[in-house]
């Protein structure tokens, strides 16, 4: 696999976890807190696990997959317990 599908899976993974702490805090402000720190935990993941020096693969690579595993999940999640 490329560093960019390692990118792309490790950001996805993280974006279901993200979601599935996010489902058990008490409002949507926590669940946004969640979502950031779950992207900056992965851009820290990110850097040091490729040492990249592009800008774009560290930050932008993979965001939209993160950003819609984690939503996805926080309704699947949420939808389950309600």
């Amino acid at each position: 696999m490329d560093i960019e599908d390692k990118i792309l899976l490790l950001r996805g993974v993280l974006g279901v976890i993200a979601g599935a702490i996010s489902s058990f805090v008490g409002s949507i402000v926590s669940a946004g807190v969640v979502a950031i720190i779950g992207y900056v935990l992965s851009v820290l993941v990110v850097y040091a696990m490729f040492k990249l020096g592009k800008k774009w693969l560290l930050f932008g690579k993979g965001t939209l997959t993160y950003v819609v595993a984690w939503f996805l999940i926080l309704v699947l999640v949420y939808n389950i317990l309600v």
